[in-house]
């Protein structure tokens, strides 16, 4: 595809995320909206030379020492991701939010597979226990389960032990 369409598209897309993209999340969009599969370095090269800013965000650092005891747990949801009624299988995960220079808060989310809808979140300035477990008892609150439920985390580095 020429290279003026291809820019037009940039353009449309980088305007109407208010200028919060960068050439990777273009790229994407390029591909499910445009159905334009194009490599990051050529979405990066019409940009710069539309004068565009590429987007760099600082991310948060996590440090923390490696366990000597295996922290890591069965796998008993197995990839099976479509629960066949709500309250079987409930899954979690953590994002960071910036909020300034350097400067993040946290939301743990957890989400019922079966209707794919957040049931419980919470957002804290620290990313440890009591952000997980807050945002467990808000789900539990809400939805009264009545059996036991699977729940199942990424067990990511960033997961509070």
């Amino acid at each position: 595809m020429e290279n003026q369409q291809i820019r037009k598209n940039i353009l449309e897309i980088y305007t109407t995320a208010q200028k919060r993209v960068g050439p990777a999340k273009i790229q994407r969009m390029l591909s499910r909206d445009y159905g334009l599969h194009i490599s990051i370095g050529r979405v990066y090269r019409l940009m710069k030379t539309m004068n565009l800013p590429k987007m760099s965000t600082s991310k948060p650092v996590f440090r923390r020492s490696k366990s000597q005891v295996s922290l890591e747990r069965p796998n008993h949801l197995k990839q099976a991701f479509n629960p066949p009624a709500p309250n079987q299988v409930w899954t979690s995960d953590f994002s960071y939010i910036p909020i300034g220079n350097k400067s993040f808060v946290y939301l743990c989310i957890i989400l019922d597979l079966f209707s794919r809808k957040v049931i419980a979140w919470s957002v804290s300035h620290k990313i440890d226990t009591l952000l997980a477990i807050s945002t467990l008892e808000k789900a539990l609150q809400s939805r009264k389960p009545t059996s036991p439920i699977l729940f199942h985390t990424d067990q990511g580095s960033n997961i509070p032990l």
